[in-house]
């Protein structure tokens, strides 16, 4: 058994590393039960599923956006974390306030734009949904009020890179669980009208909101108290700073953009290319197949930050050390995720009670693959992220993405939803084969370097 101790000593090196794990998996475990307690408060909200399967696509399209953050928060984490763990503070702040004026001026002009174009679109073609399940004017009003939210979660985010090179990756999990939280309170208090419009367009209001107000909150009290001499002020403005964040940042972007096509996109393409009512059925098995990816995702959320720091410091051995403890991290936790097949029907049942779906072994098979490829890539993403190596995952998820697109838009009127999975699993696989090889081909080669001059 893998206990506390020797965790730690793999670690070692970064003693804040396990302490944000830990915390990070508390939260987030809380946030898993609350977010299975969710699924049937949504199936009662709205007793439509056609209704419930465009909220669950809109969602999406509102994940694809919270991810997308133009690469300037990556670009400042990496470069802020450099700043912090040399005490350059001067620097931090001009990393900082040049990200946050960058960020405010780009989200302030979509704004501007999506408030004029969103009125020429038909939301109910995009979202493949009849004006007799939602209006056209219902469904409009939801979309923007979400949006705006979606927006200004964009700018307040940023807050999250700065968490993350403070090395506090247990703080974004708290603000995504306090978010969660003030949306099931509304879910189990609140009694729908029964105006499938009207309740459509309150549940925006209530994610909007819940989603940026524990972000304002926090970046109050960071600049406030912590960091307040790296305050965000015009006057720190620098383009050369801006212009490290960007640099930086148009790699993250151009991966963010592909690894969105590939992941978070499926709700999307299976309401439109099939039916919303299917996307029920989707989060029903990636829901429950998840559990273990996610987890696995959320401990890995500090080592991007901590490898960061390794490598400024050039601790080459450490990293290798480190990639070879979270390999068998990987392994134990594909087991695990194939384990959940053999009892999906009675966690269906006690999970839904009678609205739960008869089982589809090749179906659940297809979700446990993908998911364990998802644990794959995501322990070669969040130590490629540190060391800023971007190209592999670049070309990688590039393959994935014009793979993916091709099969789905080639089989989909001969295939049913499922073809959106296999695509993905098929398409990723080039990565999951090729990075691991580069990655430690280079680490070798430094560690080597930093042996031979000591």
């Amino acid at each position: 058994m893998i206990s506390y101790n020797t965790i730690k000593q793999k670690y070692t090196g970064n003693r804040n590393l396990v302490d944000n794990v830990l915390g990070a998996f508390v939260v987030r475990g809380l946030g898993f039960l609350i977010s299975f307690v969710l699924f049937p408060l949504y199936l009662r909200y709205f007793n439509n599923n056609a209704v419930l399967g465009c909220w669950f696509t809109m969602y999406s399209v509102l994940t694809w956006i919270n991810m997308f953050d133009l690469g300037i928060g990556h670009g400042l984490r990496n470069h802020l974390t450099a700043d912090l763990s040399l005490g350059n503070y001067e620097s931090a702040r001009s990393h900082i306030s040049s990200a946050y004026i960058l960020m405010g001026g780009i989200t302030l002009l979509v704004t501007l734009i999506t408030l004029v174009v969103s009125r020429y679109i038909d939301w109910n073609r995009i979202f493949n949904i009849s004006t007799e399940a939602l209006s056209a004017e219902e469904l409009y009003q939801g979309v923007i009020v979400t949006l705006c939210g979606v927006f200004s979660f964009f700018f307040f985010k940023l807050i999250l890179s700065v968490l993350y090179a403070l090395q506090k990756s247990a703080w974004p999990n708290l603000l995504n669980l306090i978010s969660t939280v003030l949306m099931l309170l509304f879910l189990w208090v609140y009694t729908p009208t029964g105006e499938i419009g009207k309740d459509f367009i309150t549940l925006s209001w209530v994610q909007a909101i819940s989603g940026t107000l524990p972000l304002l909150v926090v970046t109050a009290l960071v600049f406030g108290k912590e960091l307040k001499s790296c305050l965000p002020s015009f006057h720190c403005f620098r383009w050369n700073k801006a212009n490290d964040v960007l640099s930086l940042g148009f790699l993250f972007l151009l991966v963010q953009v592909v690894y969105m096509v590939i992941t978070v996109t499926n709700e999307f393409i299976i309401s439109y290319f099939f039916a919303p009512a299917f996307v029920v059925e989707y989060q029903i098995y990636f829901k429950l197949f998840s559990i273990v990816s996610s987890l696995v995702a959320l401990a890995l959320i500090p080592v991007w930050s901590a490898v960061t720091k390794a490598f400024v410091e050039k601790r080459y051995g450490w990293i290798l050390k480190l990639i070879r403890f979270l390999y068998g991290i990987a392994a134990l936790s594909v087991l695990l995720q194939l384990a959940i097949i053999p009892f999906l029907d009675p966690i269906l049942k006690l999970w839904l009670g009678s609205k739960a779906i008869d089982v589809d072994v090749s179906v659940a098979l297809l979700f446990a693959l993908m998911s364990c490829e998802m644990i794959w890539v995501s322990v070669l993403t969040s130590i490629a992220n540190g060391l800023g190596k971007l190209k592999c995952q670049l070309y990688g998820f590039l393959f994935a993405t014009v793979f993916k697109i091709g099969a789905i838009v080639a089989l989909a009127s001969h295939a049913s939803w499922t073809i959106v999975v296999t695509a993905t699993i098929i398409g990723l696989l080039p990565y999951c084969i090729v990075q691991p090889i580069v990655m430690n081909r280079q680490l070798k080669v430094l560690n080597k370097e930093v042996s031979t001059h000591d």
